[in-house]
C-alpha cells in the first residue's frame, strides 16, 4: 500500500469489482495502472478506438489515486516565471498552456459523467507564507498576465475583504476546480467499459516487459502474456523496477485531513495555498467538509499512524491560525507517498531503447492535469504525430 491511515474518497463510493487475468491475450494497446494515469491513458486510447486493456496490480484506484485530494489547477509547483528562467520561454509556455488545457478537458469529460464526481469551478488563492514573498507573487502575475493566463494580484487589504485571510499579497487564478477523484476513476472506466470496449482486470501486475519484432510482450505476475502493439506504464508513485532508471524523480510523503461538516465555511470555498515550501492547501468538500494537506517531508516510507496523527494535528492548527472563528473536528487523516520531479516537470513519452514501451509519470502537485494532458500526447505519439512539445517531458531529460 502506498498510505496509511483512514481514507475519505473509498468511502463516497462503491466501484465496480473487475476480474483477474486468467488467460494470455492480445489487443493493440495495454495500459499498466489503475489509477489516474491509467485511468485517463485508457479512456484516451479506447474513446479512440484503440482496443484497449487496462490492468492493474490491486484494485482500480486504490492506490496513490485514493489519497489524492483533487484540488485541479492550471499552477505548478513550480511557478511560471521560474520555469522561464530554467527552460526558457517556448518550453515554460507550452508547459502551462498544456496544464491550462488538460484542466479543461477534464471539465469537458466530467459533463459526459455522472454529477457524482463533483466537478466544481474554484478559485485558488495563493498567499504570501512570509511579506518577502509578494515580490514572487507579483512577478509570477506579471508573467502570467503576459502569456494569457487568467489571474489577479490583491493586496493586503483586498485578500482580507474578498477572503478573510491576513498575508501581505495573494495571487488568485481562475479556472481551477475540485473533483472527487476516485469517483472520477470509476466513472471515467465505466463509460470507456460500456461504450468504447475497455477491458479491465484487477489484481493483475506486470511483472516485466519487453519490444520484440514491433510488438510490446508484457508477462504477468500469474504467468500469462498480454501482446500488445503499444504499451503505456502508468505506475503512479510506486517505486518499481520498472522506474529504477529514470532520473529527476523523487519521491517523498505527504499528509491530509478531511474534518467533519463544519456550520461556516470561508468565502467562495475557494481553494487555498501559500508560498512557503512545504506549503499546506485547503478545499471544500462534500457535506461542508474541509480537507488540509500538505508538510511533506523527503523520504519515500510509508507513515505509521503516530506520525500522521503528528502530522495532522499540525495541520489543523494551520489552518485554524488561517481561519480563528472556524473549528475543526478530524473525521479522517492519513499518510501517502508521493512523487516530484527535480525539475518541477511530469514525464511522458517513450521509454528509451524499448519501442512501442510508454510512460506516463505524473509527478508533482498537478498529477490529475499532466494525466489529462498527457494521456493526449501519448495518443498523437502513437499515432505518428510528433512534435517539439512532447519533447518538453521526454523520460531521459
Amino acid at each position: 500500500m502506498l498510505h496509511n491511515g483512514d481514507i475519505f474518497w473509498p468511502e463516497t463510493f462503491e466501484g465496480k469489482a473487475f476480474p483477474v487475468l486468467k488467460e494470455s491475450l492480445r489487443c493493440q494497446v495495454v495500459v499498466i495502472g489503475g489509477g489516474m494515469s491509467g485511468a485517463m491513458s485508457a479512456f484516451t486510447f479506447a474513446q479512440a478506438g484503440y482496443q484497449t486493456v487496462l490492468i492493474d496490480q490491486g484494485q482500480i484506484a486504490a492506490e496513490s489515486s485514493a489519497a489524492n485530494t483533487g484540488l485541479l489547477q492550471y499552477m505548478s509547483d513550480k511557478s511560471l516565471h521560474e520555469c522561464v528562467e530554467d527552460f526558457g520561454e517556448y518550453d515554460a509556455y507550452h508547459f502551462y498552456r498544456q496544464s491550462y488545457e488538460g484542466l479543461s478537458r477534464i471539465e469537458s469529460l466530467c459533463r459526459e459523467l455522472p454529477d457524482d464526481v463533483q466537478f466544481i469551478k474554484r478559485e485558488s488563492v495563493l498567499y504570501a507564507s512570509k511579506k518577502r514573498d509578494a515580490r514572487h507573487l507579483k512577478k509570477e502575475y506579471i508573467t502570467l498576465r503576459k502569456y494569457g493566463f487568467p489571474c489577479q494580484l490583491l493586496d493586503r487589504a483586498e485578500l482580507q475583504t474578498r477572503y478573510r485571510i491576513e498575508a501581505e499579497a495573494a495571487l488568485i487564478t481562475y479556472e481551477d476546480a475540485e473533483i472527487n477523484p476516485y469517483v472520477f476513476i470509476h466513472r471515467l472506466i465505466e463509460k470507456a467499459v460500456n461504450e468504447f470496449g475497455l477491458l479491465v482486470y484487477e489484481q493483475t501486475g506486470m511483472k516485466k516487459w519487453k519490444s520484440k519484432n514491433g510488438k510490446v510482450l508484457c508477462q504477468t505476475d500469474k504467468g500469462y502474456t498480454l501482446t500488445a502493439e503499444h504499451a503505456i506504464y502508468a505506475g503512479g508513485y510506486a517505486d518499481t523496477h520498472f522506474v529504477k532508471w529514470v532520473r529527476k524523480r523523487k519521491l517523498v510523503r505527504s499528509y491530509a485531513l478531511v474534518s467533519e461538516p463544519v456550520g461556516q465555511l470561508w468565502p467562495r470555498n475557494a481553494m487555498i495555498w501559500e508560498t512557503a515550501r512545504p506549503y499546506l492547501y485547503i478545499r471544500h468538500a462534500e457535506g461542508g467538509r474541509v480537507i488540509v494537506g500538505g508538510l511533506d517531508d523527503n523520504t519515500k516510507r510509508i507513515p505509521n499512524k503516530r506520525k500522521i496523527k503528528k502530522k495532522t494535528d499540525q495541520l489543523k492548527r494551520s489552518f485554524e491560525r488561517i481561519f480563528p472563528d472556524i473549528s475543526l473536528e478530524i473525521e479522517e487523516r492519513y499518510g501517502a507517498r508521493f512523487g516530484e520531479t527535480k525539475d518541477g516537470l511530469p514525464f511522458i513519452g517513450e521509454v528509451p531503447g524499448k519501442k512501442n514501451c510508454y510512460m506516463l509519470l505524473g509527478y508533482g502537485g498537478n498529477g490529475t492535469v499532466y494525466s489529462s494532458f498527457g494521456s493526449k500526447m501519448l495518443l498523437d505519439m502513437v499515432a505518428g504525430r510528433r512534435s517539439e512539445i512532447q519533447q518538453i517531458f521526454r523520460l531521459n531529460r
